[in-house]
């Protein structure tokens, strides 16, 4: 024989064990060292660091030159070039394969 409560349980009781099981907000902090918004008690995702200990090595962000327009990029007037890696320019409507930098930052923090 399976057991069997000898009293109902009330709804008062029953609602009370309920709202203990939930979830909690999440407490968002500001990084001491780079400013940025952060969860506590966790590695900031802006520049790595813990406890002014650097835990994960981010590449720095560098600005990449792309405001130089060359005589054929001008003349072609085709929207749909791609880009190569021997010209190293951007060209408006070209189709990119590389990952962003988040992604790179997401697999770093992952393993």
């Amino acid at each position: 024989m399976a057991a069997v409560p000898k009293n109902k349980r009330s709804k008062a009781k029953r609602n009370t064990k309920r709202n203990s099981f939930k979830l909690s907000v999440l407490s968002i902090v500001e990084c001491p060292r780079c400013r940025a918004k952060k969860i506590a008690h966790r590695v900031c995702q802006a520049c790595g660091y813990y406890d002014n200990k650097e835990i994960i090595q981010l590449e720095k962000k560098t600005k990449e030159k792309s405001t130089e327009k060359t005589r054929e990029s001008t003349k072609s007037g085709s929207k749909n070039t791609s880009k190569t890696k021997e010209q190293g320019k951007t060209v408006p409507g070209a189709v990119q394969a590389d990952k962003s930098e988040k992604d790179i930052n997401d697999e770093a923090v992952n393993s």
